[in-house]
């Protein structure tokens, strides 16, 4: 019954830090995207680390508050979010073109990418630190 404990103990400790690094990584992007200290995020669907954890971001529930649309499907999005910085959840999301970037988790590990010529198209200028996720379209 102990190990039983434990082992639950220590998957829902993994689980917690997965959120808070998700977090800390969408908090990272989206200011830098969108270069304000507490930039407002319109989330389409769900995204549960922000949900829980938004740390800097105000999460609004309109689309036309937003200064960036965080997507985790490409289906159904509001007309209101039209004109806005999108921003994917999934590798997928980076065929649709207004899609600026993506941060999705693969082999476990955290992956981030941007599209040059989309954050041109929006006038986004990045740090430094972010050039080795900036690709060119493919």
């Amino acid at each position: 019954m102990k190990v039983i404990i434990l082992i639950f103990s220590l998957i829902v400790t993994l689980i917690a830090n997965d959120i808070e690094l998700e977090s800390s990584i969408f908090n990272t992007i989206i200011q830098e995207i969108t270069s304000k200290s507490t930039p407002k995020v319109y989330i389409h669907t769900e995204v549960k680390s922000l949900q829980t954890n938004p740390k800097q971001l105000q999460i609004v529930q309109s689309c036309k508050d937003a200064d960036i649309v965080v997507l985790s499907t490409l289906k159904d999005i509001p007309q209101a979010c039209q004109g806005k910085v999108f921003f994917g959840t999934r590798y997928g999301h980076l065929k649709n073109q207004d899609v600026i970037g993506a941060f999705f988790w693969q082999k476990g590990r955290p992956n981030v990418s941007f599209y040059k010529s989309r954050l041109n198209a929006y006038d986004i200028k990045l740090d430094k630190s972010f050039g080795k996720y900036i690709e060119n379209d493919k």
